[in-house]
């Protein structure tokens, strides 16, 4: 995660964020960045057009500093998030806490008390500071060829491995030609539902052992989880009608996973939890890029 701060003549701070806002991601830069947004106790403009991936984490802790300062007086404003991007924040509810703006002037006027439609497909024009980072959508691209193939990892229950597997994830999806959109939701799935484990599944210090595998076959991505854990079935999850200030990350993520994989069971079997997640590949991408 790489987070730059833009010098500003007015009382603005202005951020830019790039890469996977995902556990670690946070793990990285959560410090600094409510150092820099909340703490300072200014209005904000965190720009999202270089964050390729978001994960329930991610959100947190943009509602956290927006929250924050929100008590302080002061808006936090989220700026030109890529389609996928904005879909997750939608879908979390965050919108409703803290704006969405498609250009640096709608940001700024919305800062200003300007009322404007957030989220609107409708766009104010484009300045010249803009220029350089507004790019919301990337264009549709013909569908690839997926092809078939599987991958088995077996991970331990710490954050450290995380980066590990998520390249390891990221390389395997790209090779065999899985679209953007469906790649997206099977990183989500096992952001959410892996970390979920290592955080809460075990009630001792012990190292155990995370067996993931990753098919894809007829047209479709299979996900499998397995751990020794205690028993959790990740379909009961918290309701979908809970502010997003009011929600835990760990419950939204599974309200996230929920909404965009095609299918998720689980079954309790020799001890261990068994969960399946299923993602349908997609003919087109509306963002070409992978994540």
């Amino acid at each position: 995660m790489k987070m730059t701060i833009l010098q500003r003549r007015d009382d603005i701070t202005h951020l830019v964020l790039a890469g996977r806002l995902d556990t670690t991601g946070v793990e990285e830069i959560s410090e600094s960045f409510s150092e820099t947004t909340a703490a300072r106790k200014r209005p904000a403009i965190v720009d999202l057009s270089e964050i390729e991936f978001m994960a329930s984490r991610g959100i947190g802790m943009l509602i956290t500093s927006g929250k924050r300062l929100m008590k302080a007086g002061h808006k936090l404003v989220l700026l030109n998030p890529r389609e996928m991007v904005e879909s997750v924040l939608k879908l979390s509810k965050i919108d409703k806490v803290l704006p969405i703006a498609h250009s640096l002037d709608e940001a700024i006027q919305v800062l200003q008390g300007v009322p404007g439609p957030s989220g609107a497909a409708h766009s104010p024009p484009e300045t010249a500071e803009d220029a350089p980072r507004l790019q919301r959508s990337e264009p549709a691209t013909a569908a690839r060829s997926v092809r078939e193939g599987e991958l088995k990892l077996a991970i331990k229950n710490e954050l450290s491995e995380l980066a590990g597997l998520n390249a390891t994830l990221g390389q395997f999806l790209d090779a065999h030609g899985v679209p953007h959109r469906a790649a997206y939701a099977v990183n989500l799935a096992i952001d959410e539902l892996v970390v979920n484990v290592m955080r809460y599944a075990y009630v001792d210090d012990d190292t155990h052992v995370i067996d993931i595998e990753l098919t894809i076959e007829a047209l479709q991505v299979i996900l499998r989880i397995t751990d020794d854990g205690r028993p959790f079935d990740p379909r009961r999850g918290p309701a979908l009608d809970l502010h997003a200030e009011d929600r835990e990350a760990g419950g939204l993520g599974l309200i996230l996973v929920l909404d965009m994989v095609d299918g998720l069971t689980y079954r309790r079997m020799d001890e261990k939890n068994w969960v399946e997640v299923r993602v349908h590949l997609i003919a087109k991408d509306a963002d070409s890029d992978h994540v």
